[in-house]
C-alpha cells in the first residue's frame, strides 16, 4: 500500500481525499489519500517524508506550491511556465513537480462550455493557483486584468492592473476568484453587483457554495464552481501518481453536490 498526501497549510477542509480514494477504490488500487498539513518552517522535511518508498506522491496546496520545487529533481515544462507547482511525484528514482492547476482550470472552462478568446477577463489574487489560471487564459487568447493585495506581485502576472479592493466590474466578461477568499465564507467581490451575464469563476472548492457561486447564480451569470477545477486537476494528478487514466465519474461521485 501507498499514500498520496495533500500538503498545505490550511488542509482540513479539502475534500480531495473523498474524490481520490473513491478513485483508487474503483481501480482496486491498494492507495491512499491523506492530509499532511504543513507549515512553511517544515516544508523542506515533508518533501524528504514523501521520498519514502511507501508515498506515491503528493498535492501542493497554500502556502507552498512556489516554494516546493526548490527541494524537487527536476520540474516540468508547464510547472515551469507557471512558477507554481501542485502536484509531486515519481519517475525512475526522482521526484519531480508538475502543475495540473493550469490544465485542470482549462477542462473546467471547457466542461461549462466558456470560451475566454478575445474576452476581457478580470482574475483576483497573485499566488500559485492565479499564475496557473493567467497562463491558460493567456495562452488562449484571453485579455486578462489582474487585482491583488500585493501590487508588485500583480505586476509580476499582467501588465494591465487594478487596485485592490475592486471597485467595478464595468467591461469584464469574466471573473475569476484565484485567491483564498471563501474558504471561510469570504466573498471577494462583496457589496459590487454582478452584472447579468457576467462568467464567475471561482477557484475556492467548498463542501458549500461559496458566497460568490452563490451570488453569481442569483444574478443571472455563469458560475464556474471551484469544485469542477479539482475535480479536474485531482484527475491529471491521479494519472501521475498512478500513470492510468482516472475514473472521472466516480470522482466527481464523490464530491459533495455531485458537479
Amino acid at each position: 500500500m501507498a499514500v498520496a498526501y495533500l500538503i498545505g497549510d490550511p488542509v482540513a477542509h479539502s475534500l480531495s481525499p473523498a474524490m481520490q480514494n473513491a478513485a483508487f477504490g474503483a481501480l482496486g488500487l491498494p492507495h491512499r489519500y491523506e492530509l499532511m498539513r504543513v507549515r512553511a518552517a517544515d516544508l523542506r522535511g515533508a518533501v524528504a517524508r514523501i521520498r519514502q518508498e511507501d508515498v506515491l506522491g503528493a498535492n501542493v496546496t497554500i502556502p507552498h506550491k512556489e516554494r516546493v520545487g526548490r527541494w524537487l529533481d527536476g520540474v516540468e515544462e508547464t510547472a515551469r511556465r507557471i512558477g507554481a507547482v501542485n502536484t509531486l511525484f515519481k519517475r525512475t528514482g526522482s521526484l519531480r513537480g508538475d502543475n495540473t492547476d493550469g490544465p485542470g482550470f482549462g477542462d473546467a472552462l471547457a466542461e461549462t462550455r466558456v470560451d475566454v478568446e478575445r474576452r476581457r477577463v478580470l482574475l483576483l489574487g497573485s499566488g500559485g493557483a492565479a499564475r496557473a489560471c493567467i497562463d491558460h487564459l493567456s495562452r488562449s487568447g484571453a485579455r486578462v486584468t489582474v487585482a491583488a493585495r500585493t501590487a508588485a506581485r500583480a505586476r509580476q502576472l499582467a501588465t494591465d492592473v487594478v487596485p485592490w479592493p475592486v471597485r467595478s466590474l464595468d467591461g469584464y466578461d469574466v471573473v475569476v476568484n484565484a485567491t483564498s477568499l471563501g474558504l471561510r465564507g469570504e466573498d471577494p467581490l462583496e457589496g459590487l453587483p454582478l452584472p447579468h451575464g457576467l462568467v464567475v469563476v471561482d477557484v475556492v472548492a467548498t463542501a458549500e457554495e461559496t458566497p460568490l457561486i452563490a451570488r453569481a447564480k442569483g444574478s443571472g451569470c455563469t458560475a464556474v464552481d471551484g469544485l469542477i477545477m479539482l475535480l479536474h486537476q485531482g484527475a491529471r494528478a491521479f494519472r501521475l501518481w498512478t500513470g492510468v487514466d482516472a475514473p472521472v465519474g466516480v470522482m466527481r461521485a464523490a464530491l459533495p453536490r455531485a458537479v
